[in-house]
């Protein structure tokens, strides 16, 4: 993969293109700021553009700045537990009885398995209960601490939905990610395995701007009573709690995600070809849409497309996967709401249309 900078004279003509685009649909739906991405194996960042604010009535966005991407965090939560299989320190089909060895689990949990939890077919609830949501998971503990009480707390009581049955479960990912700590047995956090197994592992440049939380630079935004947006800030209350880190914080450059993403793909630096057919492949067989943290498509003219989208209510981010012809498109907005949805699919509508013809 080219390490050539995103903002190069080479694909500047594609990224006025795209930034073209994106400005057209900023003011088509009021968004308070709009970032795009095309890369390929081959050329690697293809086109880059962003427009907009970012906070409304503050400083532009910049092509640099790292954007939060929700439940996008999901594909690379389980490409970590890929990695820690591939260092020999897990394995696929492991149950939470032999994860968590030891600790009280009611007989319900014991037999479900990590691609269970991947693919959203645990038997969790979609979301702990309201009251951490809201309360104990943000009276100020650590991360850890908080992850291990809220999953201790969870797999003391039976799974209250039914095994194998889809039920999208971001409690089922939180427990995925105490997982990686319980099975790593380093004593590093959820959030330090990520950096080490995912980050400190991706070809140069991808993962540019990773981090968990709200991002530095740019707010995300909340709708006020009037109908309009306002800044969400960068504190507590611009994100959901913490430990809902392996479930969906993270935030990223779009070059750093594209370049992270690009390893699902065929290419110089591509994953494993068993670990990326062990991610990508629809679980528990090919009538489901859902693979490892992966949304699957598959067209008319039998292509697979693999998406997600991603948002904790006042961000929006939608990636877009294509083995043919081979290329991943992000698109990413700094509010969330029925215009943000609109804009974000128009926009990846577009998007794969060039992508496909090669015309933008």
């Amino acid at each position: 993969m080219s390490t050539q900078s995103a903002f190069s004279e080479t694909n500047s003509d594609k990224s006025g293109h795209l930034r073209d685009i994106l400005s057209a649909a900023q003011t088509e739906y009021g968004l308070v700021g709009v970032g795009a991405v095309i890369a390929t194996p081959e050329d690697g960042i293809l086109a880059l553009a962003v427009t907009g604010a970012r906070a409304k009535g503050g400083e532009p966005v910049a092509p640099g700045d790292a954007w939060h991407i929700g439940s996008n965090t999901k594909m690379l939560t389980a490409l970590g537990w890929g990695r820690l299989v591939d260092a020999g320190g897990a394995r696929w089909g492991m149950t939470l009885g032999e994860i968590f060895e030891g600790d009280d689990l009611a007989p319900g949990w014991r037999d479900v398995t990590i691609e269970e939890l991947l693919a959203h077919r645990s038997g969790a609830a979609a979301n702990p209960g309201g009251f951490w949501m809201l309360g104990a998971g943000r009276n100020g503990e650590p991360v850890a601490r908080q992850r291990a009480k809220l999953v201790d707390a969870t797999l003391k009581q039976g799974p209250p939905g039914t095994r194998g049955a889809f039920v999208y479960s971001n409690l089922g990912y939180i427990i995925a990610g105490r997982a990686m700590e319980k099975v790593a047995g380093t004593g590093e956090t959820y959030e330090q395995l990520m950096w080490r197994l995912v980050i400190k592992q991706a070809p140069d440049g991808a993962g540019r701007g990773f981090g968990f939380g709200p991002p530095k630079a740019i707010q995300g935004h909340k709708p006020t009573l009037l109908g309009g947006m306002k800044p969400a800030g960068f504190g507590q209350e611009a994100d959901n709690a913490p430990a809902f880190a392996s479930a969906g914080t993270a935030h990223i450059s779009l070059e750093g995600h594209a370049r992270l993403l690009l390893s699902f793909l065929e290419g110089p630096d591509a994953l494993p070809a068993a670990m990326r057919q062990k991610l990508m492949t629809p679980y528990p067989d090919a009538a489901s849409d859902y693979a490892l943290g992966w949304g699957v498509q598959t067209g008319k003219d039998g292509s697979k497309a693999y998406l997600h989208a991603g948002s904790n209510t006042m961000w929006l981010s939608q990636v877009v996967v294509l083995p043919e012809p081979g290329a991943v498109i992000i698109v990413n907005t700094n509010q969330a709401g029925k215009d943000a949805d609109a804009a974000i699919r128009k926009l990846t509508g577009e998007l794969i249309e060039w992508v496909k013809t090669g015309t933008p």
